[in-house]
């Protein structure tokens, strides 16, 4: 195997190396030489466990009494619910715990179970047991036997109380063993099999599956335990579990039963996520679901998504669905906020760059938002990632690339914390504010002393022609999803290839859709995600990609990494664009009158000012192309900016970015609504989304936020949006009045949800304002 490095990237490309194939194994890939080439390749060179690994029909699952302590806490519960016993789950906010804990409930009331649930608040409580919690819990449901899923196992104090008090716990939990065993009736977690056993990467799901598992087939209703498969895969996904063995076997027969959509709550979450039940796949699962449900967990509280998994009025479930959706919106704001302050944080001292991890602590960010923007900036700059949040006391999330232990380093610094605990590639930690730039020292040379490499390996499966690329081909290698942790996707490489074309695509023009050309002149469309401030590959490459199957049955490419040929540059200089910076302008009409009698071919760029005073100043839609652009107003954010800059295409730039004269959120909303009425009255009530956000110099995403509030508030009738795809502010939308009898495609948002998207979006925009005006222009532009 040979190995070469992707200087622009940092990754170590670890080239395929040569594969010989036996006739037994060609036989269990019934004939086709790619896969078992493949899978040869990754270590599976026994027949019988590769026809197991492809299909979950020859696969033999392990019995699940091979669980230290399973028959003890089976035979609990038979005896709890044999006598009308009070059960209480013990659950946890994440998707593996939700999940967890909406399989146990689902599971016990099938057999007529007793049983209620708690999921502990995110900010208030953290993950685990709190003694507080516990006591007040007893007290208000005054449970006989308690169940935990997806936590306990090292909850000593509160697992003691119980005992003292004579109450028994069985302990379902799959994180790492503390220095003992709490004192409970049962602890049953994979943590006590040896290394290799088949159940020992089971998630919490799992666990508390193969609970439920013994005590159906022990009372001979083991017909009706299929129906709880469904969230073991939605579990075995959430939590990024390792998929080999029992865990795969359980993930592939789970997810047959959820594109059935038996379960009305998934079915809801499904048509509002736009998802198609029988397409539904791991990844779907990953990127889709995934995140609206844990959005319940970071916003609110979980208990919205474990009633949206249990529920069985559909009713119901439509209007959980859409809470989580909405829910989902405003987390998807959020992390842009706290995303774009981290970056700001690092524009203004790149010097954090040069440690072995990145930690960026920022008050009054989301806990509950900072986990996900730790494992972008992750993956963005490969290396760990620490975000805390909290004033005396702060609470972080750590996320690191493959070749990390970020939960071995944390533990290290264990005298400066709080509370920790976690993963190799994730875990959570709390410390006191004043211990934290000693943290950041100490644990960045935790992670250099121990050799921790910079690079991560990326392992190509096997190198293609574009010709060999086909539906076909892309079907085969479906074969061996679903793909995840343990089994990663499938990565082809294609050599000496260049850019034929490239441009940002989707709602907020973050990705990018490139033609790649080979040498031949064959062409294949690539979609690169979350892309748009990447730089482009030049002259000639070799790119690594995914292959898969879109919603309308085509090949789909999916960029993973490139690395550029030794001899493939190509040294042809950009055009000079001319920039001159005006932020600092402590008059600027008066300038502005000053470069206007020197330009002729400029276009003024300034929205929400009066059109009576300065009739040459265009909005956004307005713009066309010209060798002068003047940025007199801020631009709302970056998506917009490009979007404009892509269409003036000017050689000089001339930048104000003053503030519009739109001083606070409520006069945005008056600003908003006289410009919805005006298209009422004199645009029978239709416009692109595009007119309001120049009228009110906000962004689609603000403008959007707005008009929904307006609905929720009563001041409009509603807002029907006409076509969807392509860029939010090219959408066109239908607006009614109070008064008129047309009602809205969707029912409006509730008013205290509305409003907090709204102060969401304004607050990112508002920031994002004021990084313009002090971020440096080769940042800006």
């Amino acid at each position: 195997m040979t190995d070469s490095l992707n200087r622009l990237n940092r990754l170590l490309w670890a080239e395929p190396a040569p594969c010989t194939i036996n006739e037994a194994c060609l036989n269990a890939c019934e004939g086709d030489a790619f896969l078992a080439t493949i899978l040869i390749r990754r270590g599976y060179t026994n027949p019988d466990k590769i026809r197991a690994f492809l299909s979950s029909d020859l696969y033999l699952p392990a019995p699940p009494e091979q669980l230290p302590d399973l028959v003890v806490g089976s035979s609990l519960l038979q005896t709890a619910i044999a006598n009308g016993k009070h059960i209480l789950i013990w659950g946890d906010f994440d998707v593996d715990g939700q999940t967890s804990t909406a399989l146990l409930v689902d599971g016990l009331q099938r057999l007529g179970g007793e049983v209620t649930y708690y999921i502990p608040e995110r900010v208030a409580e953290s993950h685990g047991i709190k003694l507080a919690s516990l006591q007040q819990q007893i007290e208000a449901q005054k449970p006989d036997l308690i169940i935990t899923c997806d936590t306990g196992i090292s909850e000593y104090e509160a697992l003691d109380y119980a005992h003292s008090i004579g109450l028994p716990v069985i302990v379902t939990d799959h994180h790492e063993l503390g220095d003992h065993l709490p004192a409970v009736a049962a602890v049953i977690t994979p943590r006590r099999l040896p290394d290799g056993h088949a159940l020992a990467s089971l998630p919490g799901v799992g666990v508390a599956y193969k609970l439920m598992q013994h005590v159906y087939t022990t009372l001979h209703q083991e017909r009706d335990l299929p129906r709880l498969l469904d969230l073991v895969a939605l579990g075995i996904v959430g939590d990024v579990a390792m998929q080999t063995d029992d865990t795969r076997y359980l993930l592939q027969v789970g997810l047959e039963r959820l594109r059935r959509a038996e379960r009305v709550g998934l079915k809801a979450l499904m048509e509002v996520a736009n998802l198609t039940p029988a397409g539904l796949t791991g990844e779907r699962i990953a990127y889709q679901i995934g995140p609206r449900l844990n959005a319940a967990g970071r916003l609110a509280n979980a208990a919205l998504a474990v009633e949206l998994l249990i529920t069985h009025q559909a009713s119901q479930a439509r209007v959980l669905a859409q809470q989580l959706e909405g829910l989902n919106n405003e987390r998807r704001v959020q992390t842009r906020q706290i995303e774009t302050a981290a970056e700001a944080m690092i524009t203004a001292n790149p010097s954090l760059l040069d440690a072995q991890a990145l930690v960026l602590y920022q008050p009054d960010w989301n806990p509950g938002i900072i986990g996900i923007v730790a494992a972008h900036l992750s993956e963005r700059y490969a290396r760990p990632v620490v975000l805390l949040a909290g004033h005396d006391i702060a609470r972080g999330s750590a996320r690191a690339p493959r070749s990390f232990d970020v939960n071995r380093s944390i533990t290290a610094q264990a005298d400066l914390l709080r509370t920790f605990g976690g993963h190799p590639g994730a875990a959570g930690l709390s410390l006191e504010v004043r211990h934290i730039d000693r943290f950041r020292e100490r644990f960045s040379r935790t992670l250099a002393e121990g050799g921790m490499a910079e690079t991560q390996r990326l392992n190509l499966d096997t190198f293609v022609t574009f010709d060999q690329l086909t539906l076909d081909l892309a079907k085969r290698i479906q074969r061996l999803a679903p793909f995840g942790e343990g089994n990663r996707p499938v990565i082809l490489a294609t050599a000496r290839v260049r850019l034929a074309h490239a441009s940002l695509v989707g709602r907020d023009r973050l990705h990018r859709r490139m033609t790649v050309e080979d040498e031949q002149g064959r062409q294949q469309i690539v979609l690169w995600w979350h892309s748009a401030d990447d730089t482009l590959p030049d002259g000639l490459f070799d790119i690594a990609y995914n292959i898969g199957v879109n919603d309308r049955q085509e090949l789909q490419l999916t960029f993973v990494d490139f690395r550029q040929c030794e001899d493939s540059v190509i040294d042809v200089p950009a055009p000079a664009i001319h920039i001159h910076d005006w932020r600092r302008e402590l008059a600027p009409v008066e300038k502005l009158q000053v470069l206007l009698a020197e330009s002729q071919a400029y276009v003024i760029w300034a929205e929400a000012e009066s059109r009576q005073q300065y009739p040459d100043w265009k909005r956004r839609a307005e713009l066309m192309p010209a060798r002068t652009l003047i940025l007199y107003t801020a631009p709302p954010d970056p998506q917009t900016l490009r979007e404009a800059l892509d269409l003036v295409k000017p050689e000089t730039i001339h930048i104000f970015g003053t503030p519009p004269p739109i001083p606070s959120l409520q006069a945005f909303l008056m600003l908003l609504t006289q410009s919805a009425q005006n298209v009422i009255d004199h645009l029978d009530g239709e416009t692109v989304l595009e007119i309001l956000c120049g009228a009110t110099a906000s962004s689609p995403q603000m403008a959007r936020a707005g008009l929904e509030f307006l609905v929720a508030n009563g001041q409009l009738g509603s807002t029907i949006w006409i076509g969807k795809g392509g860029k939010l502010g090219k959408t066109k939308v239908r607006l009614t009045a109070t008064s008129s009898s047309e009602n809205s495609i969707a029912p409006a948002l509730p008013r205290d949800i509305a409003r907090k998207r709204l102060e969401a979006a304004y607050r990112e925009m508002e920031a994002y304002r004021r990084y313009f005006r002090a971020a440096p222009l080769d940042r800006l532009l």
